[in-house]
């Protein structure tokens, strides 16, 4: 049995696995953070303008920043007699709403909010550098600069899909924790069926489908800070999406309006990260191998036949093959007609195969 890690290589992974897009050391360079807090800063002033606008009405457009990464048309302003006004109806999230829904449903969780930001995972990731973090939401109505997984950028209009990140500081070793990426799409996929939509899927290692469309991504990074592991989670669940905006993604995509759920976003985000905490619980008392059969069960490619794509120098760049189901570290089982393969995320990609008519 062959294992292929993620950089294509061939031996046992024990850092870049599965979900793992990177694991960061510490301590960070100052120059480092001091670039990551200009930028947090520069984005400060862009949540002071939209704070303007939502008391007043309107903002005149000399008060935008100058020189800011985001322009008011980014997020769905208009100008009008030399102000920018919202016209169209959006349901930004609550801070005061979110805490309380969270209170309510008793959740241990601490709640941040950012009208923008310019990523939720980079926020945390960077903060975790240089502190403990755990059970902390951080969630925004739009992300300038999100990413998914092996880079790709996130498209999400403003207020109009969910986009956040969850710091959870983990007791077990590195290890230990692969196919936890597989575990929050698990919890995804509940949280939506206690919604009415029993149709979802999880397709290895990170996305959540629905007949073959995409619907949320999962990207988790892990953070050594020497006295454990810090795990930053980021989801991005697509809520409502124009046809527009559909073009602008180079996969099939789909949201919830379209499958008729018209959940609130600062309700439907509780939602979801209710269901993440609990899977979470669960994993840390009992690991991984009690979802193995529940994600061999929404899968969408078990038993499919599949094209994978590997990176590595060394391999060819594409193998067929059948999924046969996951390992006991999250890992992708895959029969070939060399035998079975063992996939671990990374630079991997995983297609259905083409269909010979």
């Amino acid at each position: 049995m062959k294992r292929f890690s993620a950089d294509g290589s061939v031996g046992f992974p024990h850092v870049r696995v599965g979900h793992r897009q990177a694991l960061y050391q510490t301590p960070r360079s100052s120059r480092r953070l001091g670039a990551f807090f200009y930028g947090f800063f520069m984005y400060a002033e862009i949540n002071q303008a939209l704070e303007s606008l939502r008391r007043n009405g309107a903002l005149p457009c000399t008060e935008w920043p100058k020189g800011a990464p985001v322009t008011p048309r980014d997020l769905g302003l208009v100008e009008r007699r030399g102000e920018w006004v919202r016209v169209d109806q959006v349901e930004e999230l609550d801070l005061v709403y979110l805490r309380r829904n969270a209170e309510g449903r008793s959740l241990e969780v601490e709640i941040e909010f950012f009208p923008v930001v310019g990523s939720t995972n980079r926020i945390l990731v960077e903060r975790a550098g240089s502190e403990e973090l755990s059970n902390l939401l951080l969630t925004c109505d739009y992300q300038h600069a999100g990413r998914g997984r092996r880079g790709r950028n996130w498209i999400s209009p403003y207020a109009r899909n969910l986009a956040f990140s969850f710091a959870h500081r983990s007791e077990k070793d590195l290890h230990e924790l692969g196919g936890l990426s597989c575990v929050v799409g698990l919890a995804i996929t509940d949280a939506l069926a206690d919604l009415g939509l029993s149709n979802t899927n999880v397709k290895w290692p990170n996305d959540v489908w629905i007949e073959g469309n995409k619907l949320a991504g999962v990207l988790v990074e892990l953070i050594n800070s020497g006295a454990g592991t810090q795990v930053v989670i980021g989801v991005g669940l697509n809520v409502a999406l124009t046809d527009a905006e559909r073009m602008q993604i180079d996969q099939p995509v789909i949201d919830l309006v379209s499958c008729g759920i018209k959940r609130a976003r600062n309700d439907l985000l509780i939602d979801v990260v209710g269901k993440l905490t609990s899977y979470l619980e669960h994993f840390e008392n009992k690991g991984f191998a009690p979802f193995i059969g529940a994600f061999n069960a929404v899968h969408a490619l078990h038993q499919k036949q599949v094209s994978v794509h590997l990176a590595g120098k060394n391999q060819d760049p594409t193998t067929l093959g059948r999924v046969v189901g996951l390992g006991a570290s999250g890992q992708l089982l895959v029969e070939t007609i060399d035998g079975i393969i063992e996939l671990l995320g990374g630079e991997v990609s995983l297609r259905p195969a083409p269909v010979d008519h």
